[in-house]
């Protein structure tokens, strides 16, 4: 079958899941606005306080089995992170887009705590909250590990330091676990198949293996758009491995992202699911024009400049705080792939404190910062241009050079 036409009929395939998933996403959004006033139930996942014309509001984020919504507390109805609550709700101009998004606001009364979680992520949770004195880099490493919600102050120190990347969990961390778990493999079992099963592939039954504790942690985290994207590129790439098709290659990355939007509708509004497959689109232009060109060495250092420089029009689109502290993550980046498995398996046996004092002196420093707000003409412009860096070669560093740009203006601002 010509390759067009095998494109021609994925992208059907893709159309037609997405029709009926959105269709029964529609169908859910109907019923539950038809209502009316009513009870539900759900799971605390976010708790903070927000000021507002000098008035404290508590708000909080609750996830429901089909949706997720946040409304605001009293003190008295002593609500903590992670409680299992009951309240009654009024679904007042909840629009199609925002229940599909799960950014909804819905005013709530009758609050009542029903009970604590139980479940084996929730007693993950509390293993990670139970080695911190400190709530916020307990928040952190649970937000690290389990892909919990970062809110509240350390969202502000996140941003201050341009490192969400790192700690919402992706394809990085993914590439991590993947990596450890291939090496601790390997060096356990490789004298077995070399002794007792020569005839097998070590590398395919590993990597099988692999998945296997992918597919666990995937349960374990829950819905997570960005690590839903690394995963089914891992697929993606180790079933093209196995065929021997050119596993660089666009069509495997727009495929990957056009099947997951298409089975779940809601990543059409999830920013987070944007930079995740922006990064991996300037990971495969930069391999594909440059990495010939320069050695492992280099490579490694010149990436990392690319996709850091190239991906800030986005960031600061979204999110407009920009500080030369920022830059830091340019070694942090390199630092992380130790200190993610450390930290892993320091929480594991029980010393998961260790870093407490550095991590919180790291986050609470500051350096100048401001503001740089990204016109929506700018930000389309850069997407259409990234876009066309597929084709065109001579636009592969003008992504890179919006962001330098950037902080060009910010330090022009500053001094």
């Amino acid at each position: 079958m010509p390759k067009s036409r095998r494109i021609f009929y994925f992208l059907l395939l893709c159309l037609f899941i997405f029709c009926i998933n959105l269709a029964l996403k529609f169908h859910e959004y109907s019923a539950f606005m038809e209502l009316g006033e009513h009870d539900v139930v759900g799971k605390v996942s976010v708790n903070f306080t927000k000021e507002k014309n000098g008035k404290k509001r508590q708000i909080i984020r609750i996830d429901t089995s089909n949706f997720s919504f946040y409304t605001t507390t009293s003190k008295k109805d002593e609500i903590a992170l992670y409680d299992i609550v009951a309240l009654s709700v009024q679904p007042i101009d909840v629009s199609f887009k925002n229940y599909l998004s799960g950014t909804f606001y819905m005013p709530s009364y009758d609050r009542a705590v029903i009970k604590r979680d139980e479940s084996l992520r929730q007693r993950a949770i509390n293993f990670i909250y139970a080695q911190h004195e400190d709530a916020k880099i307990s928040q952190l490493y649970s937000a690290l590990f389990l892909g919990t919600n970062v809110f509240g102050e350390l969202r502000d120190d996140v941003s201050n330091w341009g490192v969400a990347h790192l700690i919402a969990i992706s394809g990085y961390h993914l590439g991590v676990i993947s990596a450890v778990c291939f090496f601790l493999l390997k060096l356990v079992f490789k004298p077995i198949y070399t002794r007792y099963l020569p005839y097998r592939s070590y590398i395919f039954d590993f990597t099988i293996a692999v998945f296997l504790v992918l597919c666990f942690y995937f349960y374990m985290i829950g819905f997570i758009a960005s690590f839903l994207r690394a995963f089914l590129m891992s697929v993606a790439g180790f079933y093209m491995i196995c065929k021997k098709i050119k596993i660089l290659n666009f069509y495997t990355l727009f495929g990957v992202i056009l099947f997951s939007v298409a089975l779940f509708p809601q990543l059409l509004f999830s920013v987070g699911f944007y930079f995740s497959c922006l990064g991996v689109f300037y990971i495969f232009v930069y391999l594909l024009y440059f990495s010939p060109k320069f050695s492992l060495l280099a490579n490694s250092l010149l990436l990392n400049l690319y996709v850091f420089f190239a991906m800030e029009v986005a960031v600061l689109y979204f999110f407009p705080l920009i500080s030369l502290l920022q830059l830091s993550v340019l070694v942090l980046n390199y630092i992380f792939g130790v200190f993610y498995p450390l930290s892993f398996l320091l929480h594991l046996f029980g010393y998961g404190g260790i870093f407490d004092e550095i991590l919180s002196k790291m986050l609470a420093f500051r350096l100048s910062s401001d503001n740089l707000h990204i016109s929506t003409f700018i930000f389309l412009l850069y997407n259409a241009i990234t876009i066309f860096c597929i084709k065109f070669k001579s636009l592969v560093l003008l992504p890179p050079l919006f962001g330098v740009v950037a902080f060009l203006i910010f330090l022009l601002n500053f001094s």
